[in-house]
């Protein structure tokens, strides 16, 4: 796949954090936060941003590579985002400063000194574009104080109720369908990644949600682990994890979720036996859903948890995620409609 101009961006991401340990060791998903701490650097950055109160935004950075699929025998477009909010006094001027050119993030290295536009948001987010001071560029025109600008101005404006809650991103191909975006803790490590996504219509009241995973491994109780999946395979027929959650609807738009069995509550991904909401001879809690994904046809959930528990917020703030638009062609899951018993039996049926 080539990209085209329009899938490059200038714009750079700076953050600082502390460095997490996230491996996979004799059956172990081994993950922590450590005391050490260094600046990430993400380039071919996108931004967008939703007003939260009247001083407050919630900015979102996007970025993305293009990889080769076998699953899809095609290349695709992995997608990455990571959101945090900012009061509007911790949005500050955009500068113009000296910084070393980025060559690795893993073994941090670093290249000669250049001349930057940069934008810091709150204590350790920074914004910014390599400055190009051809042609009578200067910082006023450049695309740095463009985001600056429209961050200020949006606080300006009231929250509305048709934006309120809703992330707004351009270029993406329009769908009319009901059916979910997905957000997933990006750990490369543990090959835990979304391969196909299902939207399934049950009535005018209901949309049955299925979701395939690569694989699950237990993190807290590893030693079981290699037990747990040879059990899997005895029951399921597969060690490939498919979970499942329905939309509620309400005069035709989604409003709550429903996550059987698999509500992830406020634990996040060091966690790896979760199964919030289970159904114990009442009846299954709903959820009012809390973001919508360019439209409200396209809700948004978090698959916060080491076993795919799932939740209409994010319990994994500093870690980035793994960004799921199922419609789009170029997507790295495969986008259908079938129910959650076909699927059940087309993977029994691949194993006989």
């Amino acid at each position: 796949m080539t990209e085209s101009p329009s899938d490059y961006s200038v714009i750079w991401f700076s953050h600082k954090e502390n460095k997490y340990d996230a491996e996979l060791k004799l059956f172990q998903k081994v993950f922590h936060w450590t005391k050490e701490s260094q600046i990430w650097d993400w380039d071919n950055c996108k931004v967008t941003w939703i007003k939260r109160s009247d001083n407050e935004l919630r900015v979102v950075i996007r970025s993305h590579k293009i990889v080769n699929s076998k699953y899809r025998k095609k290349d695709v477009k992995v997608k990455y985002m990571l959101g945090f909010d900012v009061k509007s006094d911790a949005i500050q001027y955009p500068v113009e400063k000296q910084y070393r050119e980025p060559l690795q993030n893993i073994k941090k290295k670093y290249g000669q000194l250049r001349r930057r536009w940069v934008i810091r948001l709150n204590k350790d987010y920074y914004i910014w574009q390599w400055t190009s001071e051809e042609n009578g560029n200067t910082l006023e025109n450049s695309e740095i104080y463009r985001i600056y600008t429209d961050m200020m101005k949006s606080l300006e404006h009231p929250i509305t109720d048709s934006k309120k809650n809703m992330f707004l991103v351009e270029d993406i191909a329009e769908n009319n369908r009901i059916v979910p975006v997905i957000y997933q803790a990006a750990i490369d490590s543990w090959k835990n990644f979304v391969r196909e996504v299902h939207s399934y219509k049950i009535d005018v009241n209901a949309y049955e949600v299925t979701i395939l995973f690569e694989n699950e491994h237990l993190r807290n109780h590893y030693r079981l682990d290699k037990i747990y999946r040879m059990v899997r395979f005895l029951i399921y027929g597969r060690v490939t994890d498919i979970e499942s959650f329905k939309i509620i609807m309400d005069k035709g738009i989604p409003a709550k979720f429903q996550f059987k069995g698999i509500f992830s509550g406020e634990h996040s991904l060091e966690d790896d036996n979760i199964h919030g909401d289970k159904p114990l001879g009442g009846d299954i809690p709903t959820h009012e859903i809390r973001y919508y994904f360019n439209d409200k046809k396209h809700p948004i959930v978090f698959v916060n948890t080491a076993n795919h528990a799932m939740s209409y917020h994010d319990t994994n703030h500093k870690i980035w995620k793994w960004e799921y638009i199922p419609w789009e062609k170029d997507s790295a899951v495969i986008y259908g409609d079938r129910p959650r018993r076909e699927l059940d039996k087309r993977w029994w049926s691949s194993t006989l």
